[in-house]
């Protein structure tokens, strides 16, 4: 059975990487749509049952993320980041090559998602690292 992600009718399919490129990508926003879903379902669950949305302050975040539990909750919300953003930087990547069919404006927006896209997994990844309010206070010190 042939996967297709896009049709590009007039001027031929723009080509990425290895044969079955294509179809792995496919197969992993499949996955990751799954993935997504489970996860940010807890996510909303716990948040809003469990924490409650008007105690949710950096405060909370900072407590439960320097917890026993720790751990968990910052691998837990670096896979929401890393996993929302490769999704949604490839359905944009679909969506550009459904819609540019100019070989080099197509490239330009590609690059554009993806390089936007880096640059915020390094924002939330910081954030994430440092900790709740770290990355302000990062930023108060490089400003002065």
């Amino acid at each position: 059975m042939a996967v297709t992600s896009s049709s590009r009718p007039v001027q031929g399919k723009i080509r990425y990487g290895a044969p079955n490129h294509e179809h792995k990508i496919w197969l992993f926003m499949r996955l990751s749509g799954l993935v997504m879903f489970v996860t940010v379902v807890f996510h909303l669950l716990y948040m809003h049952m469990f924490v409650r949305v008007e105690n949710i302050t950096f405060d909370n975040i900072a407590e439960r993320w320097s917890g026993p539990a720790g751990v968990f909750w910052r691998l837990f919300d670096a896979s929401l980041l890393f996993i929302g953003m490769a999704h949604g930087m490839n359905g944009v990547r679909f969506s550009i090559n459904d819609y540019v069919h100019n070989r080099f404006l197509n490239f330009l927006l590609t690059a554009a998602v993806y390089g936007l896209g880096l640059l915020l997994i390094l924002l939330g990844s910081l954030a994430i690292i440092l900790g709740a309010g770290g990355l302000g206070r990062l930023f108060e010190s490089v400003m002065g």
